[in-house]
């Protein structure tokens, strides 16, 4: 069957996926994070992570795996450690409020964790420790899924985004990422008792400055990345220049499959 190819603006894939969200209940705060999110990642290539999530999410909104209108809330169970209680809001809102949390409590304390709790898909853990080490921290991510069990990011040198390597891992640091991401989120392990869901996250960071100046690290690290051919997140970036450029590729049936679902479908 025919399946042609589009090319849609970020704007307009941003509002397509703020009106299913709205459709479904979400407050236009959430809906516009949610939304931003999921069209960074096609932005990015990851398109698996993109706006085709919307159509996994709204049935389970329907479902009540997913409280459109929940909101996220931490508790800090000892210096350093945070638990984001998800109360099955949006992934993404969850994860983005353990960076909030997680930014403080990393520089108060010279390290921090924050696990996240009852809550769903966060989508492209690389957004995360990307916005970490934006401020300055090394960040990692684990996860209990198969698709993006684990993430890092470091800063470079000023005016350069971060260094961030997102996807997949070798199979020794995916089974790490697993048990770190299943278990400490009390999400578990796909396969084995306890299991809940593959959404068990888990955000680490470090604050450079307790151990080196921050612009020493910046410099050697901005070095050491003009040494390689190409340094983790670049490729992506280039598409996101393509793509921010030309629109974002996206199938005839996922778009017709996506429109069915906003208030005008």
């Amino acid at each position: 069957m025919d399946n042609p190819e589009h090319l849609l603006p970020a704007g307009v894939l941003h509002a397509l996926a703020v009106d299913i969200l709205a459709a479904v209940g979400t407050p236009p705060a959430q809906a516009a994070v949610v939304a931003g999110s999921l069209v960074r990642s096609n932005l990015l290539g990851h398109d698996a992570l993109g706006v085709r999530r919307l159509l996994s999410y709204v049935p389970k909104v329907h479902e009540g795996e997913i409280d459109p209108q929940a909101r996220p809330k931490a508790e800090v169970v000892r210096p350093g450690a945070v638990v984001v209680h998800g109360r099955r809001a949006f992934g993404q809102l969850s994860a983005g409020h353990a960076v909030r949390e997680l930014s403080v409590l990393t520089v108060d304390h010279g390290s921090g964790v924050a696990v996240i709790r009852d809550g769903n898909d966060v989508g492209r853990l690389g957004e995360y420790v990307g916005a970490l080490a934006g401020t300055g921290l090394v960040a990692f991510a684990f996860a209990n899924n198969e698709r993006t069990p684990l993430a890092w990011a470091l800063p470079r040198a000023s005016g350069r985004p971060p260094l961030v390597l997102d996807g997949g891992a070798l199979p020794g640091a995916a089974v790490f990422a697993t048990l770190v991401g299943g278990l400490l989120s009390g999400q578990g392990m796909r396969g084995f008792p306890g299991y809940d869901s593959d959404s068990g996250t888990v955000l680490m960071a470090v604050d450079i400055a307790a151990f080196l100046s921050p612009g020493t690290f910046q410099e050697q690290a901005e070095s050491f990345c003009e040494s390689l051919s190409a340094a983790p997140g670049e490729p992506e970036e280039s598409i996101r220049r393509r793509r921010a450029a030309e629109g974002v590729p996206i199938t005839g049936q996922d778009l017709a499959r996506l429109r069915a679902l906003s208030s005008n479908g």
